[in-house]
């Protein structure tokens, strides 16, 4: 797909839509895009788009000819497109994480007060992420910019809605210097695609169960033959009955609280005939939330106002752990399965998500050096040392997102788990038996050899 300023859907930089080559920035490109989000903020916030004003940053800075002269002499051609193009911001905060484009004064402020090649393209908004605010900083002879707080892609979490534009008047869980912008702890969108990936999995798998003459991976037409079973399948109106992993009255009696958690184990199709949904992990019963493990937990008096979305078991082995899985304040339980475990979420701080989940197993990942995390380094990889990868086995680490460049401390998302292991069962990977998926945990050591590494690999969008 060829970049076309008309069409929306080639701005992104996508698989489908590569970096174009270009003479220092693609300021057509950065300047729809910066464009794009600042409408998205200007119009959840109840603004109609034709009365956004479109003042550029170039006509509200640069007023007279002498400013003309030099900062057309000071920066790139291709930066100064950019700002000729990019409409200033007309409310409050441009993004969740940047306030705006810096204006003349501010470029060299900072880290850069002697000036040079790199500048302070976009102020960051009063978030305590790091020691400082330098915000996105370009530099003038490579074109390439960066985040020096760790956040970049911002229309990712725009389109994902795991950023919002709150309607003014509405109450907002973020912190007001990031108004209208809120990070939520999880979004209608993360919450779908959990529940799609899931309902993808178990269909596969029933698919599979009915029709044992499929073999996806020795036959590729299989594979088409499955996703037509599966879609006729989840075509197919779901009663009540048929929805909901655990049943509500359980899930009451548990004090499972009102959140992405309770949402997924409601809306999700009930699985017919199946007990294993990867290898060695079974899917839980109402018997796992009567009680669930940390039902009679007693917070730290340090935790008492917190929000708490406590860990819960969503796959798990027979495997019982012999020392702890989980940190503070988790240390004392002990003897609980190995497997797929939602993580604690505390949901009255901001950047904490609900949706995050870890998979725990008996074994280290990495010492052989093939298994990776989300941002394509190794597990065990100290990215310290500046020679040789010398990775080190891990405990819990796969499916891991190493450095999360769009947003700080969120782990794995339990859509894209749950999609990964539906591809796999998909794709043939994994065999198919009366219960559902075969094989034990110990097939997941799969993850760190060199044929079949890639396959565990999560790819997130950010």
């Amino acid at each position: 797909m060829t970049f076309s300023i008309e069409d929306q859907l080639t701005w992104r930089v996508t698989l489908e839509n590569p970096i174009r080559e270009a003479d220092g920035m693609d300021w057509k490109r950065c300047a729809s895009l910066h464009n794009l989000i600042t409408q998205l903020g200007w119009t959840s916030l109840g603004n109609s788009e034709t009365e956004m004003p479109r003042s550029t940053w170039w006509q509200a800075n640069i007023t007279n000819e002498s400013l003309e002269e030099e900062w057309s002499r000071s920066l790139s051609p291709s930066l100064k497109l950019f700002l000729q193009a990019a409409y200033e911001t007309p409310h409050e905060n441009f993004f969740y994480y940047v306030s705006g484009l810096n204006g003349p004064s501010r470029f060299y402020a900072g880290l850069h007060e002697q000036g040079g090649t790199v500048l302070s393209l976009y102020q960051m908004t009063n978030l305590n992420l790091s020691g400082h605010r330098d915000g996105l900083n370009f530099n003038l002879e490579t074109s390439r910019a960066i985040f020096c707080s760790d956040i970049l892609d911002s229309l990712a979490t725009t389109n994902g809605r795991k950023v919002i534009a709150k309607v003014e008047g509405t109450s907002t869980k973020g912190p007001v210097e990031c108004t209208p912008w809120e990070l939520v702890p999880y979004s209608e969108h993360d919450l779908a695609h959990a529940v799609n990936s899931f309902n993808n999995l178990t269909a596969r798998v029933e698919c599979l169960i009915e029709d044992p003459s499929l073999s996806p991976l020795e036959n590729p037409d299989d594979q088409n033959r499955l996703l037509e079973a599966c879609t006729a399948k989840l075509n197919l109106p779901a009663s009540a009955e048929e929805l909901g992993l655990i049943p509500r009255d359980v899930l009451d009696s548990a004090a499972i609280p009102e959140g992405f958690i309770r949402e997924f184990l409601l809306q999700v199709r009930r699985p017919k005939n199946i007990k294993y949904v990867a290898p060695g992990l079974r899917l839980p019963t109402p018997g796992d939330f009567t009680p669930h493990p940390f039902q009679n937990f007693r917070q730290p008096d340090k935790m008492e106002y917190d929000d708490a979305a406590l860990p819960l078991p969503l796959s798990i082995s027979g495997i019982q752990s012999t020392k702890p899985l989980f940190g503070y304040p988790f240390r004392e339980a002990s003897s609980l399965g190995y497997g797929l475990w939602m993580e604690y979420c505390n949901k009255a701080t901001h950047h904490t998500f609900e949706d995050t989940c870890r998979l725990y197993l008996p074994f280290n990942t990495g010492a052989n050096a093939f298994a990776r995390l989300t941002d394509d380094s190794l597990i065990g990889e100290n990215q310290e040392d500046h020679g040789m990868a010398s990775p080190n086995g891990r405990e819990n680490e796969l499916y891991q997102p190493g450095y999360c460049h769009c947003i700080p401390w969120h782990g794995p998302q339990l859509g894209n788990v749950l999609e990964l292991w539906s591809n796999l069962v998909g794709l043939g990977e994994w065999k198919i038996g009366e219960e559902g998926v075969l094989g034990g945990i110990e097939k997941l050591r799969e993850a760190d050899t060199e044929e079949h590494s890639h396959k565990y690999q999560i790819f997130a969008e950010w």
